[in-house]
């Protein structure tokens, strides 16, 4: 991970999904993240109460091959996240961790491990039971339509290439007032997907009211299960987190974070396509041909 504040949001984002003790464990962690870096394995269970061999599984399942493999990771992004804090706010972070002392070589490696390690979480924020519920109801709907904004809207147009694909009739429009009017005039047999990596974009939530208000099922997907979206879903999918939700919202909208939404909405889509493959799969080749073809012009577009 880029950075210590990375390492600690994948924590955080892994807690919701823990069992009871290893909760402690990853409370003891995100609390006290400095005394944690000094302490055996024997000392750390000793400390939060949890067995070595809990803590080794905790520690794999952040993509760490040993604990001294996580003390070391946590003893490199702590130095980095000390670097920062350094900084003029002429010189801190533009994007993500990355600052005005980055090169090409470290802004690479920075972003690379930060995708990397949101890809891996989704193996641990998506809970398998709610994807599989999740795409029962995109098979049950007459029509799905999704409300996002800002970056969050390129995971619900996603959505639309690959249920298009498969001949699952889906909506989106990216203009704020259509999305609130849309919302309010949905029906049962409906589904409504709001998309916010921090569950409080105001338009999303609104939104996301309005769909549940008028009859239409709904699902929240976002990093936080406990935000105002989640408040109004009858189903929760939780993506990795892209930042901490205390304090102001970043500058920035980070990517990173967005390549969980688009993971997640191909994970769904996957499975709505397997668990209905005989028409999905004849639907796939019916496009297909329309994609040759419109390949086929281009090619003799640029021969002309």
């Amino acid at each position: 991970m880029g950075s210590e504040i990375g390492i600690l949001q994948h924590i955080q984002s892994l807690r919701g999904g823990l069992k009871p003790t290893l909760q402690l464990l990853a409370d003891a962690i995100l609390a006290q993240p400095e005394r944690v870096k000094g302490l055996s394995i024997k000392e750390l269970a000793a400390a939060t109460d949890v067995s070595e061999a809990s803590i080794s599984r905790f520690v794999r399942s952040l993509g760490m091959s040993s604990y001294r493999a996580f003390q070391l990771r946590m003893v490199e992004d702590g130095a980095q996240r000390a670097a920062s804090r350094d900084q003029t706010p002429a010189e801190g972070d533009i994007y993500e961790n990355i600052g005005r002392q980055d090169t090409a070589a470290t802004i690479l490696t920075k972003v690379t491990h930060r995708v990397a390690d949101t890809a891996r979480a989704c193996l641990s924020t998506l809970d398998t039971d709610a994807v599989e519920i999740a795409a029962k109801m995109v098979s049950d709907a007459q029509v799905v339509y999704f409300f996002a904004a800002g970056l969050s809207a390129m995971a619900a147009e996603n959505a639309l290439l690959r249920f298009g694909r498969i001949g699952k009739p889906a909506i989106f429009h990216r203009d704020r007032n259509n999305q609130l009017l849309i919302a309010g005039s949905l029906f049962e047999g409906a589904l409504a997907i709001g998309i916010s990596d921090s569950g409080r974009t105001n338009q999303t939530v609104a939104a996301l009211a309005a769909a549940k208000q008028a009859g239409a099922a709904t699902i929240a997907m976002t990093a936080f299960p406990d935000s105002q979206l989640t408040r109004h879903a009858d189903l929760v999918l939780v993506t990795p987190t892209g930042y901490t939700p205390a304090g102001e919202e970043p500058i920035y909208e980070s990517m990173v974070s967005k390549f969980g939404q688009l993971l997640a909405i191909d994970v769904l889509y996957s499975l709505v396509a397997v668990q209905n493959f005989d028409e999905s799969a004849a639907a796939v080749r019916r496009g297909n041909i329309f994609i040759r073809n419109s390949r086929s012009v281009r090619r003799q577009n640029d021969v002309d």
